[in-house]
């Protein structure tokens, strides 16, 4: 493994995670670099475009997305999930997500909106993470390597309902993997909820999480029961559609994905 190539992608991985602008300074205590080297990789990105600069502070670009975006299109994960999502919306009416595992966060790469004129805000592109949406805990149930990531780090803190126990959150991913659904109650925004199910590929492997966001106030005892069929039945539709086959969608209720 080329340790310069490894220290680089550490710095972009980092402003890419960070909400705001970061200094050298910065980047050098959170990567853990001399600020001789952080600045040589900047400088880089800068010219490579993936970085930009200004007033002695630096963020990742669009770039990043676009190149992205380009591997999930290859995929084709948008454009054959994409008219179930739109399905699930109509029948729920609430806004549903499609995302993608990134280390300890998950990010959202298709969204089907509601149309409630009350509802949860997200945008294509935007981070949550992995500990407490429910997306993100379905790839910390199926994916260890993202669990791994989550725990490797103090679990951060945004409302009185977020898990930020290790040993609660591996409990947490034992109850997902029972019920082979995901369920999220205020942890990442207070007045929001969320109920996800993993998506399979032909290869016995999750690719995506499908995930229904809500405020709470529409999110009942009397509807749960329901809201959770109706995501389990689209994300087995679209597993199916991506060629899972029925043995690997059924199975996902207590498989572990090494």
């Amino acid at each position: 493994m080329d340790k310069t190539i490894v220290k680089g992608m550490s710095v972009l991985e980092t402003l890419v995670a960070s909400p705001e602008p970061l200094g050298v300074s910065e980047l050098a205590r959170l990567v853990g670099l001399t600020k001789s080297n952080i600045h040589r990789y900047l400088q880089t990105f800068v010219a490579l475009g993936y970085v930009s600069a200004s007033n002695g502070r630096y963020a990742a670009t669009l770039k990043i997305w676009q190149q992205g975006a380009q591997v999930i299109e290859r995929l084709d994960l948008r454009r054959t999930i994409r008219p179930i999502m739109e399905r699930l919306a109509r029948a729920t009416l609430e806004t549903v997500h499609l995302a993608l595992c990134e280390g300890a966060n998950v990010i959202y790469v298709e969204k089907a909106e509601g149309v409630h004129s009350v509802r949860a805000f997200s945008e294509i592109g935007e981070r949550a993470p992995a500990h407490c949406s429910a997306t993100g805990k379905v790839f910390l149930a199926y994916h260890p390597t993202a669990l791994q990531e989550t725990l490797a780090r103090p679990l951060r803190y945004y409302t009185p309902h977020t898990i930020t126990d290790a040993d609660a959150l591996v409990a947490a991913t034992e109850e997902v993997r029972a019920s082979g659904i995901a369920i999220n109650r205020g942890e990442w925004e207070v007045t929001v909820g969320g109920v996800a199910a993993p998506v399979w590929g032909p290869d016995d492997q999750i690719i995506a999480a499908m995930g229904l966001t809500l405020p709470l106030i529409r999110y009942t005892e009397e509807n749960s029961a329901t809201l959770i069929a109706q995501v389990r039945a689209a994300a087995a539709e679209a597993s199916r559609a991506l060629g899972a086959s029925p043995q690997q969608i059924g199975a996902g209720k207590s498989r572990l994905v090494a």
